[in-house]
């Protein structure tokens, strides 16, 4: 399938905060047709943080055997997936706009080569207060994801970094100026 558009993967380390910067981005870029925002399927309850569609294991797993994702990943012991409708909102040149995981850029690379990764990250005291002020998992959980952040490097010619340890208006507003670039790019 050919694809003219512009996949956009915001990846990094949990407490990076992707989905804070992307939820700034889509709120200013509503009226904006050109770029696409994906909520994710996660075989997790609905929670505070992230709107994505929970699913339980045994629908994650039928969807899966459908073809229904373009891309589907686990991590921490949930499946995660994006829906194959993406291929159709980048086939005119339309932007894509998805928290990814580092863990399946390999993948993401091969299907789609206009793939551009976006990789938050925050130096580790910030990452770790973010954690717990979450509230979502243990501090055993919390360490883990800690060490597992710092064993994985996101390098690459379609690799962009954006430091999210201050404001997020300021990581917020230099994804946007990605976003608007790429948007124009396609038309």
């Amino acid at each position: 399938m050919s694809h003219q558009g512009t996949l956009i993967l915001v990846v990094g380390p949990s407490g990076a905060g992707k989905d804070t910067l992307i939820d700034y981005a889509r709120a200013r870029l509503r009226s904006d047709r050109r770029v696409h925002f994906v909520r994710r399927v996660i075989s997790r309850p609905a929670a505070v943080g992230e709107d994505h569609e929970p699913v339980d294991d045994d629908e994650f797993q039928r969807r899966v055997r459908e073809g229904a994702f373009a891309l589907h990943w686990q991590a921490h012991g949930l499946s995660y997936g994006i829906s194959s409708e993406i291929n159709a909102w980048l086939k005119p040149g339309d932007v894509v706009v998805a928290n990814g995981s580092r863990a399946m850029l390999s993948e993401a690379r091969q299907r789609y080569p206009q793939l551009l990764v976006v990789n938050v990250s925050a130096p580790m005291d910030v990452l770790a207060k973010r954690l717990v002020e979450r509230g979502r998992e243990s501090l055993e959980s919390i360490r883990e994801r800690l060490i597992r952040s710092e064993q994985q490097r996101v390098d690459g010619d379609d690799v962009l970094h954006i430091d999210n340890s201050g404001s997020p208006e300021i990581a917020g507003e230099r994804l946007m100026a990605v976003l608007i670039a790429r948007a124009g790019k396609a038309r």
